[in-house]
């Protein structure tokens, strides 16, 4: 496996993982039992990429990263739940944008099917999180 994509698939897992693991963190934080759900959902996706981007390095013959990538602590930077939101889907677009520009210079059809459905998904989620805002379910109650 070339080191470059290993490493790109790997740097992928992370921020997935990282994902997964701010969205477990922000359903504590949802007072609305549409956004837990939302988030939920989210959050199960975030873990599926991770756990199929290692499950596409090691079928190509590299070795998967274990690590959680360090936008775990961005987001618990931030105070308020909907500014938490709005940079996790900062994050996500980011995974797409990498993504896109990846895509091209890959052989590998299986893995570029994989890639381009994660991509959508990321898109679908932003879109929905981006409605919950919209929506107000990620204010705090009074």
């Amino acid at each position: 496996m070339d080191q470059e994509l290993e490493d790109f698939l790997n740097l992928m897992g992370e921020a997935e993982r990282a994902g997964g693991r701010v969205l477990h963190e922000l359903i504590d934080l949802a007072q609305s039992a549409e956004l837990r759900e939302l988030l939920k959902k989210v959050g199960h996706d975030e873990g599926y990429y991770a756990g199929e981007l290692a499950g596409q390095v090691r079928r190509l013959g590299g070795k998967p990263s274990n690590r959680t990538g360090d936008f775990v602590e961005k987001v618990r930077a931030i105070a308020a739940l909907p500014d938490k939101l709005a940079l996790l889907n900062r994050g996500q677009r980011w995974v797409i944008k990498r993504i896109n520009e990846k895509i091209p210079a890959i052989p590998d059809e299986n893995l570029k099917a994989f890639l381009t459905v994660m991509a959508q998904g990321h898109e679908l989620n932003i879109g929905a999180l981006e409605e919950a805002l919209r929506r107000g379910l990620a204010q705090a109650e009074h």
